[in-house]
Order: C-alpha cells, then sequence, then structure tokens
C-alpha cells in the first residue's frame, strides 16, 4: 500500500507497525501470548455492514428516514422486511427470539399482527396504517405461518390498547416478494 499521511508526516513509522495481514488471528494471538494474554477474546462476528441483508435494509432506512433512531437501527438486525410505500414497513419475526424481540422494540403507534390458529410470526407494522397496509400486512404474517396456504386464516392485530381480528388468505409469494427489502 502506498504511505499514509500520518507516515509522510514522520508520526508513524511503517517498520513498527508489524506484519499483521489478511483475516488470520495467528500472529495476534502470538502477541498476545507474548505480552501476557493468558486467555484473549474470541474475535466478533465482524461489522454488521459487511452482512449484504443488513446493508440493504440499512441503505433503506437512510432514503426513507432522516434521523433514524437507535430502535429503527435495532430493527435492522432482526427479521424480514418488507417495504409497502415511502411512510411504511413491515418486519416478520422469523422465530420465537425475533419475535419476542419485535413486541419489546414496537413503538406507540405501531401494529402487532399474530395468527390465531397456527403457530406463526409476530409481525410489526410500521408507518401507514391504512386499511390497504393492515390487510397486506395480515397476508404476509399468515404467508408465513403454518397456516393451509390455500385456505384463510385469522390473524390477530394490536395497536397500543386495541385489539381486532382479520380474516385473510394467505398472500401469493409472486405478490409479496415485491415488498421484500
Amino acid at each position: 500500500m502506498p504511505p499514509t499521511q500520518p507516515e509522510i508526516d514522520g508520526i508513524i513509522k511503517r517498520e513498527n507497525l508489524g506484519m499483521i495481514r489478511g483475516r488470520s488471528r495467528k500472529e495476534q494471538l502470538k502477541m498476545a501470548k507474548e505480552f501476557g494474554f493468558i486467555d484473549p477474546p474470541n474475535a466478533g462476528g465482524g461489522c454488521l455492514l459487511t452482512d449484504p441483508a443488513f446493508a440493504i435494509r440499512a441503505k433503506d432506512l437512510f432514503e426513507h428516514i432522516e434521523t433514524p433512531t437507535t430502535n429503527d437501527i435495532d430493527l435492522l438486525k432482526i427479521g424480514r422486511h418488507f417495504r409497502f410505500n415511502i411512510k411504511t414497513k413491515l418486519i416478520v419475526g422469523r422465530h420465537k427470539d425475533e419475535n419476542e424481540m419485535l413486541k419489546a422494540l414496537a413503538l406507540h403507534g405501531d401494529v402487532l399482527f399474530d395468527t390465531k390458529d397456527h403457530v406463526g410470526p409476530i409481525s410489526m407494522l410500521r408507518g401507514d396504517d391504512s386499511e390497504k397496509n393492515v390487510k397486506l400486512a395480515a397476508a404476509i404474517t399468515l404467508r408465513y405461518s403454518d397456516a393451509p396456504k390455500d385456505k384463510t386464516g385469522i390473524v390477530l392485530t394490536e395497536k397500543n390498547d386495541t385489539k381486532s381480528e382479520i380474516s385473510t388468505a394467505s398472500i401469493a409469494e409472486s405478490e409479496y416478494l415485491r415488498y421484500r427489502i
């Protein structure tokens, strides 16, 4: 690599930097032993932005929200994400832990979805909760549940303290994929 500005300015001497290259930790662990570190921590999983799915979700978030909150960022780490329009997003949990996280991250005004008679995800609608978007979110939630794909099912909704039920058919894969982030 070409010299960096700190090298050019004489602040850093390249020959003092060591020879750690690539992803191998062998040299790093050897140095840790030399300096008396008995049990160095395991390497992390890396930056979330290197995860292609997370990066796409992050880009979508920043395209639609000028100043995202910590809550918005936390939601990027879980579930399947669907963008209905510029203001509206659906997140569908993939397993029990994500379902619980979605419930915990839901804010006042968010709509939660759960299938009534079948094992399935918790989904969270954030943004425009018009009848059209609520029906679409319910159909997607039912699609990811264990409900038969050829029959209607009941999806429970909860917004703030108001609960209701929606009878809906499962949405076809070709229809919901266009919303998937």
